[in-house]
């Protein structure tokens, strides 16, 4: 009988759901934007898990509010949780994205060293069983800025997207960001398959080579912008599994550039992808898509974000046919 929600002040509340007077409330050391997952109310003591705006996963009591595990997923100072954890099978996995890309707007910032990376853990106790970074290799000293500032890499290819299960194959896909820093690796703009036991990485495939960006680019102080200067097309929203009746499973995500892509499941091989926005930094397709089992929803921004585009704009809803990826309908 109760609703769970995050704010912004960093409380959790369980309300009642007829009245929605407050039951209990938790308070997070930061912000809470990802979703509630609920536990198994079979459980003894079921617990409640979430992310906040600093990095802190966390396990609470569904009943009362009082924390039954807390863990810093990361130790980089602007290590964040914006996607909402997985639960499943006893196992919690947890996307960790980062604040670090607005720092780069101080000149004097050593851009950058923070990568992403997902975090497995049980989810009943909090205990760390693996942890893969998008990013093999550690960041190091890669040359200076025109004012003599360490410019410092690779690192971004960060994680706001939750993990998707593709249980068939034990693995499990996310959708990763651009590089914030030089040299670009080949994992940003990316999807990763990972081993749901262990983290190993099965396969990427990278939708946009080369996007290096941060937030010194769109300023009028922009020592710190990478050479390649963007375009910043993320992978913004959770990917999609999907049985096809012709390719067979499928994991299916939307890019910030307006393209859908549709892979081989098991392999990463490219099965299709269709442009459906023109894209932009603020998307084409920011945030998640949807889908039955035949068709694909793909949500276009296309907002005006003071770049030049030879595409035209298409903000609205498309449908999109799962085994080709043409489009069926949109509403514009």
């Amino acid at each position: 009988g109760l609703v769970f929600v995050g704010s912004h002040g960093g409380k959790v509340y369980a309300l009642d759901q007829h009245s929605g007077c407050v039951v209990w409330s938790y308070q997070a050391a930061g912000e809470v934007r990802t979703g509630i997952v609920v536990g198994s109310w079979s459980d003894t003591a079921p617990v409640l898990y979430f992310g906040d705006v600093l990095g802190n996963a966390y396990g609470i009591s569904a009943a009362n509010g009082e924390m039954v595990w807390r863990l810093r997923a990361d130790d980089h100072p602007s290590a964040t949780i914006t996607a909402t954890p997985t639960l499943f099978k006893g196992m919690l996995y947890i996307s960790v994205s980062s604040l670090e890309v607005s720092l780069p707007a101080n000149p004097l910032y050593e851009c950058c060293t923070f990568r992403g990376s997902v975090v497995a853990v049980t989810a009943l106790t909090g205990e760390r069983q693996w942890k893969t970074y998008t990013i093999a290799e550690e960041p190091r000293i890669t040359g200076q800025t025109s004012i003599g500032t360490n410019i410092i890499g690779p690192s971004g290819a960060v994680v706001w997207n939750s993990p998707s299960i593709d249980e068939k194959n034990n693995q499990l896909f996310i959708g990763t960001g651009e590089n914030m820093s030089s040299p670009a690796s080949l994992t940003s703009d990316a999807i990763i398959a990972m081993d749901l036991a262990n983290g190993d990485v099965n396969w990427v495939y990278q939708a946009t080579a080369n996007d290096v960006w941060n937030g010194a680019c769109d300023t009028s102080r922009p020592e710190n912008c990478p050479v390649e200067g963007g375009p910043d097309f993320d992978f913004g929203g959770a990917t999609l599994v999907i049985d096809s009746s012709q390719h067979g499973r499928l994991v299916v995500a939307g890019q910030k550039s307006g393209f859908v892509h549709a892979l081989d499941a098991q392999t990463g091989k490219l099965v299709w992808k269709k442009r459906v926005g023109r894209g932009g930094i603020q998307g084409g397709i920011h945030f998640g898509i949807a889908a039955n089992e035949d068709t694909i929803f793909v949500p276009i921004s296309d907002m005006e974000d003071g770049r030049t585009y030879t595409e035209a704009v298409r903000p609205g809803m498309h449908a999109l046919d799962v085994e080709t990826g043409e489009i069926l309908w949109s509403t514009i």
